[in-house]
């Protein structure tokens, strides 16, 4: 596994400011880093199958050590549809 390209999509992932530039400037991020032009590539086509196989991944394999569950970012629930009376009470149905 490419240790450079993983680190770099680490860090791109856990840095907001690197994220921002890297989506502002993705070639001028690429070529400050210590990636191959092969790696580049993968990472410019924004495409699992090529950074996977950039990785040196398996196709149909995780990155993942064995074991490990990729964490799903938190999603936002829907607020749910209330009604107000006059004077910012929320008016809600009971079931019965």
């Amino acid at each position: 596994m490419s240790d450079n390209l993983n680190n770099f999509l680490v860090d791109l992932a856990s840095d907001p400011a690197r994220m921002a530039a890297f989506l502002s400037d993705p070639s001028g991020v690429l070529n400050q880093s210590p990636l191959s032009e092969g790696e580049r590539a993968a990472v410019l086509t924004r495409d699992g199958g090529p950074i996977r196989s950039a990785l040196g991944v398996p196709p149909g394999m995780s990155a993942l050590p064995n074991g490990a569950m990729a964490k799903r970012p938190p999603t936002s629930k829907p607020k749910s549809a209330t009604k107000k009376k006059s004077g910012g009470k929320s008016k809600t149905r009971r079931k019965q």
